[in-house]
């Protein structure tokens, strides 16, 4: 197992990828050689026969012409002539070879005219007639295939060279008209090539094959080698790594980071871990003092204080600032340091650490805030109790009164009836006065019924009905000053909605007779000339709004913040509950309103009702 893993590691290593390259170059270089040897010693094969195969050739063509020269000299007419002389005398020569592996001579005519032997086949009727078309034909050697064996092939051209060699073929074919110089064939001599072929393939084969494991053994020596000297280096280095992070560890335990400045109290050397800690490069630092690199979190006291005990060459403890890193962190730093002397004593300047506090400081800081979250929880509790211990004594004190109110007021409106009649018999012109007496028992009864409405939750009665519609009928019921334009901007598409409709309704006439009033009240403050309270209303996919906008004075910051508190107006007259009573029946319905005030440019007041809610809810 650990020697794969070691062959493993040496693949994967260097000094193995250049091995496998080696080991293709090899097989390169090994192929080249062997494919170039198998050449050359093909080549030389075909030189070494092509020569001796036609000087064998050309001693039995002068021999066959000197026989055909002193035949007719010394011989009688009874002996053979050369052509069969010839025939007969290879034919002998062939019996005496051993027929399947040694060379075969042959003299062959051309095709049509031969006189003994034609051509064995197409390849050598071609030649020899190349021969008898060329002006000078010269010997031809080759491989060729026949019968699937692979034999190389010589073919000497044989020309009628002397006039008896002429006379001889045209006695033997008078038709043919032998002429001298004419090629008569071609001797042919085939030498089996197909053990010599294959014996020196596989020799260049098993040739290429050493060579490629010669080197490749060379190569993997090599690599080895090389891969041993960079494990032995890698590890040198690895101890040493492990070494130096080991005491960067130690050093980095005790604090974030370390520092020095030089005498002029520049910084000159911070550990890395300061751009991760506090958010800024060291070469951001090199070459800079501390106030040209801290820009927040200190006051020019505390600045003068540091500055003192770096003056004075002191120690210090806990200097505490704050930095915005390149990644727009705030960052608490606290740093401490103790001044540097060399052996005379001259000062060299401050070494020290630091460390990043601001999960401290953060904790700290959480701590007030949930602090004073609790505390502002506990003052909204306090207020929410007096508020509904107020609600609570308002609701006994309005049953109470409503009851000892309204009594005395039916028998007054009563008295003031028998009065009228009385003084309508008499003559007495007092209707103006009546008048202003019924108002005010009138305005007493609102009241009442305000605050009996605000105290007690009732019912809700829903109905349904198209919203756009609905509200057009209630605006058109609706009375306010000719000089105030009244703009319907309705967007909502008519859609149908479930609501108590006579508390909507007052919900409605509440908001507008506000807007009136506001624009009526302050004339001067108007920020328009033609006064107008535009009335809006738009539909979304969870909710339908009611939008009430006017272009009053608008309302003060101071009195904004307290209008939906009860009780709470700014009129001389009323008690202070309309808003209160608008937010509550929105509330019931399930909705909700919105109030948004610009002085000089008015106040708009945004009402909204769910759509799919039908169910009633609960106050």
């Amino acid at each position: 197992m650990a020697d794969t893993l070691t062959m493993a590691a040496f693949l994967r290593s260097k000094a193995g990828a250049g091995f496998i390259s080696f080991l293709c170059l090899s097989a390169v270089i090994s192929a080249a050689l062997a494919f170039g040897n198998y050449y050359l010693s093909r080549e030389g094969f075909t030189r070494s026969k092509s020569e001796e195969k036609i000087t064998a050739l050309q001693l039995v063509d002068a021999f066959v012409a000197d026989y055909s020269d002193n035949r007719g000299k010394f011989l009688s007419g009874d002996a053979p002539v050369p052509a069969t002389f010839r025939a007969h005398a290879i034919e002998r020569f062939n019996k005496m070879r051993d027929a399947s592996s040694a060379l075969r001579l042959l003299m062959v005519g051309p095709a049509g005219r031969e006189i003994a032997i034609p051509p064995a086949d197409d390849d050598m009727a071609e030649t020899v007639r190349r021969f008898g078309q060329a002006a000078t034909p010269q010997p031809e050697t080759r491989f060729i295939t026949l019968n699937g064996e692979v034999s190389f092939r010589t073919l000497y051209p044989s020309l009628a060279s002397q006039p008896s060699c002429v006379d001889c073929h045209n006695k033997l074919q008078p038709g043919e008209h032998w002429k001298l110089n004419d090629v008569l064939g071609a001797f042919v001599i085939d030498v089996p090539a197909g053990p010599f072929l294959a014996r020196t393939r596989w020799q260049n084969a098993g040739l290429g094959v050493a060579t490629f494991l010669l080197l490749g053994l060379i190569g993997l020596y090599i690599s080895i080698l090389h891969f041993r000297q960079l494990a032995e280096r890698e590890a040198t280095q690895a101890r040493l790594k492990d070494s130096e992070e080991r005491f960067r560890d130690f050093a980095e335990i005790a604090s974030d980071w370390f520092w020095e400045q030089d005498e002029n109290l520049r910084f000159s050397y911070l550990s890395s871990a300061v751009h991760a800690r506090s958010g800024m490069p060291v070469n951001e630092h090199i070459g800079k003092t501390r106030r040209e690199v801290v820009h927040l979190g200190v006051s020019e006291e505390q600045w003068q204080a540091h500055d003192a005990d770096l003056a004075d060459r002191r120690p210090f403890h806990d200097f505490q600032f704050q930095r915005a890193g390149d990644d727009g962190v705030i960052r608490h730093i606290r740093i401490s340091g103790r001044p540097m002397f060399d052996a005379d004593g001259r000062f060299t300047g401050y070494r020290g650490t630091a460390r990043n506090v601001t999960d401290e400081v953060e904790v700290e800081i959480e701590l007030e805030r949930r602090v004073g979250e609790r505390t502002a929880e506990l003052q909204e509790v306090q207020e929410e109790l007096l508020r509904k211990e107020r609600l609570a004594t308002l609701g006994q004190l309005t049953a109470t009164v409503s009851h000892e109110l309204r009594n005395p007021l039916g028998v007054i409106r009563n008295t003031m009836f028998t009065i009228a009649e009385t003084a309508q018999a008499s003559g007495l012109k007092l209707d103006r006065a009546f008048g202003r007496i019924e108002r005010s028992i009138g305005r007493c009864d609102t009241i009442i019924t305000e605050l009996l409405d605000y105290t007690r939750i009732r019912q809700l009665r829903r109905e349904k009905f198209p919203l756009d519609s609905w509200l057009a009928e209630v605006l058109d019921e609706q009375q306010i000053p000719k000089r105030i334009a009244l703009i319907r901007e309705f967007d909502a598409g008519d859609p149908v909605v479930s609501v108590d409709a006579d508390r909507l309704r007052r919900v409605i006439i509440n908001l507008v007779d506000n807007a009136a009033q506001a624009i009526e009240g302050d004339r001067e403050a108007t920020n328009s000339a033609s006064p107008r309270i535009t009335v809006r209303t738009r539909s979304t996919a969870e909710r339908v709004e009611i939008e009430i906008e006017d272009s009053g004075p608008g309302i003060p910051a101071e009195i904004f913040k307290r209008i939906f508190e009860p009780l709470f107006s700014t009129k001389g007259f009323g008690v202070g509950l309309g808003l209160p009573t608008v937010k509550q029946i929105m509330e019931h319905h399930g909705g909700n309103i919105e109030m948004s005030s610009e002085l000089g440019r008015g106040t708009r007041a945004l009402i909204w009702l769910p759509l799919t809610r039908e169910a009633e809810i609960a106050a």
